[in-house]
């Protein structure tokens, strides 16, 4: 067996526990809603009184922490609160408990006292986070905490801060229990390597690097991005620029799709018109200011067993960055850089 075989082996098993377990959970998940707040020192033995395997006690801590505990927006912008909370971990922990709010560090730390109080290895995981909004910021001190946790002597990976219930997310995002590691390092990076859980480790400059994901099916579809493999690129004169995918269906819709868009009249500095003149145009001068010019334009698509080669020129000199669209949905932006 090769080296891409065992790979392959190994995400199986991985997604063949993970849908065994996923179906075991229902009951789990269903009995733990009607769970209420007790005295920290019993939580986690209500929380998890007649279930067996440290696997169910693991779903059912999860479920219970990102149904109860929402995001506290007060705490992360007031310094003031933070003075007060972050007198020691014990504090936080009894300030989330009694507010039934938290950020990331309470809900990591209270998910860790519970697997404390029940016998599992678990550790708060500090370390940099990626979101669309600085996904292409390079960040030099930590600003999110998750957690890593043992279950039948493997380690797993688990937010419980972005998979929980708050006015962002009405549903507990599921996706956080137990990421794949080659899917949570696009997102997450520790201020220990060992803790990206892969078997070849990455950098932090790696991970600075790493294209921005901006949709699941990305991950849920099995997408891989071989070029470009960072998330800014040079383009030289020629305008032409090369996207390759690997995925296990190479029938998608794919295209590339450039911003910032255009219209005929911001490409040749056109001043929008008042209203008034507005409404007297024609419909063809109107198109001059709302049809969309593509940025984008591809030459050539190539499909090679389960990869799919595009070649592309991009067509504006205003062109910042392009999104890589599938069926759709955009599951990726890379930054470009006109030389």
């Amino acid at each position: 067996m090769n080296k891409h075989q065992s790979y392959i082996l190994i995400f199986l098993l991985f997604i063949g526990f993970i849908s065994k377990a996923q179906s075991e959970f229902n009951e789990i998940d269903k009995r733990v809603a009607d769970i209420g707040f007790f005295p920290k020192d019993k939580l986690a033995e209500k929380i998890t009184s007649e279930l067996n395997t440290d696997l169910e006690k693991v779903r059912a801590l999860f479920v219970w922490i990102t149904d109860n505990i929402t995001y506290d927006f007060e705490l992360y912008e007031s310094e003031k609160l933070k003075e007060e909370f972050y007198i020691s971990e014990v504090n936080v922990i009894n300030k989330t408990l009694e507010r039934k709010k938290a950020i990331c560090s309470g809900y990591s730390l209270l998910f860790k006292k519970l697997c404390d109080d029940l016998d599992i290895e678990c550790e708060v995981v500090s370390g940099y986070s990626k979101q669309w909004l600085d996904s292409f910021v390079s960040k030099n001190v930590s600003d999110h905490a998750w957690n890593a946790v043992k279950i039948d002597n493997k380690w797993f990976l688990i937010d419980n801060t972005w998979a929980s219930k708050n006015e962002n997310n009405v549903e507990r995002d599921d996706f956080w229990f137990m990421t794949n590691p080659e899917f949570f390092v696009y997102s997450h990076y520790p201020e220990n390597e060992k803790w990206t859980l892969l078997e070849n480790g990455l950098t932090k400059e790696q991970f600075d690097q790493l294209p921005t994901i901006t949709d699941r099916s990305f991950f849920e579809d099995g997408i891989k991005i071989l070029v470009p493999t960072t998330k800014v690129i040079d383009v030289e004169k020629s305008r032409i620029i090369r996207v390759e995918l690997e995925t296990n269906n190479t029938e998608r819709w794919i295209s590339l799709r450039g911003y910032p868009w255009e219209t005929y009249a911001s490409k040749n500095n056109l001043e929008f018109p008042s209203d008034e003149e507005y409404a007297k145009l024609t419909s063809e001068e109107r198109n001059k200011y709302n049809q969309v010019i593509p940025s984008v334009e591809i030459i050539k698509t190539e499909i090679v067993d389960n990869r799919i080669m595009i070649e592309a020129r991009l067509t504006s000199e205003n062109i910042k960055e392009f999104e890589i669209v599938v069926e759709g949905n955009n599951i990726a932006t890379i930054k470009v850089n006109l030389k």
